[in-house]
């Protein structure tokens, strides 16, 4: 729908107007999803919106603007609302924040699963630990076939295998962005980008928590994390790259006929 909208009003997108209504339907579904409480899917929706007024052409100033509003927000739900008794997050989730920026404090509460994440990682060595990766077999790595996915895969198959998957991963994100480029139209390439963005963003948050560079949100790492959803919303993904992808070539042998006669 973003993309049907985006499409229909791109004679109209250096105007202020067109922005804030295709911000205010970017952030429908994430203020759906917030309440449930779903943090990690509403940042995804949030990021998948702002680099889909990217690739569409959007003016660098409004997306500056945008980026402003963002960081504002933020500052405002993690440091002016706590202030004056205002909680917009749950406890739990400014638990994972205050983890992540103090992670030597309290290691047997908030920061637990980030310790024992990176504990899980760095014993798998190279090759990895097999059947004895303790870790993730004797309950010490909170959730290993979903949030923590990563780290399990780290310790049982090690730097070899973890660097496998992120190559997987890195060959999926540039033919994401080959078929971004290869697009002939203005709405496969923002539902490209789009998907590029929930791809991107995924891989990097999901990873990035188990080794402490990212606080815990709960992002699936698509296709690697257990659930249902996670994987149909992936291959529904991958299909509408493949669509694109045919009608972009579809159109350049059609280009390339008409040429020659």
């Amino acid at each position: 729908s973003l993309a049907a909208f985006i499409t229909d009003r791109s004679r109209r997108l250096h105007e202020v107007r067109t922005t804030v209504r295709i911000v205010l339907l970017a952030l429908i579904p994430a203020l759906l999803v917030l309440p449930q409480p779903d943090l990690g899917t509403a940042l995804v929706s949030v990021v998948i919106g702002f680099v889909v007024l990217f690739v569409a052409g959007t003016p660098w100033k409004h997306l500056f603007a945008i980026a402003t509003l963002a960081v504002a927000a933020i500052v405002v739900v993690l440091v002016v609302a706590p202030a004056v008794g205002v909680h917009v997050l749950k406890p739990y989730q400014m638990q994972r924040l205050t983890g992540f920026l103090h992670p030597s404090q309290n290691p047997q509460n908030q920061t637990w699963n980030i310790h024992q994440s990176l504990i899980a990682i760095g014993s798998g060595g190279k090759l990895g630990r097999g059947v004895h990766a303790t870790q993730t077999r004797l309950g010490y790595l909170s959730a290993p076939n979903t949030d923590f996915v990563f780290a399990a895969l780290g310790e049982t198959y090690g730097f070899v295998g973890a660097g496998v998957v992120l190559s997987f991963y890195a060959l999926l994100i540039w033919r994401t962005l080959r078929i971004v480029t290869l697009s002939k139209n203005l709405y496969g390439t923002a539902v490209a980008g789009g998907i590029l963005a929930m791809f991107m963003f995924q891989v990097f948050v999901n990873v990035g928590m188990t080794i402490g560079i990212m606080p815990i949100t709960g992002i699936p790492l698509p296709l690697v994390s257990y659930g249902g959803s996670s994987v149909v919303m992936t291959l529904i993904a991958v299909g509408l790259l493949e669509s694109i992808h045919i009608q972009a070539r579809m159109a350049t042998e059609s280009k390339s006929r008409s040429l020659v006669s």
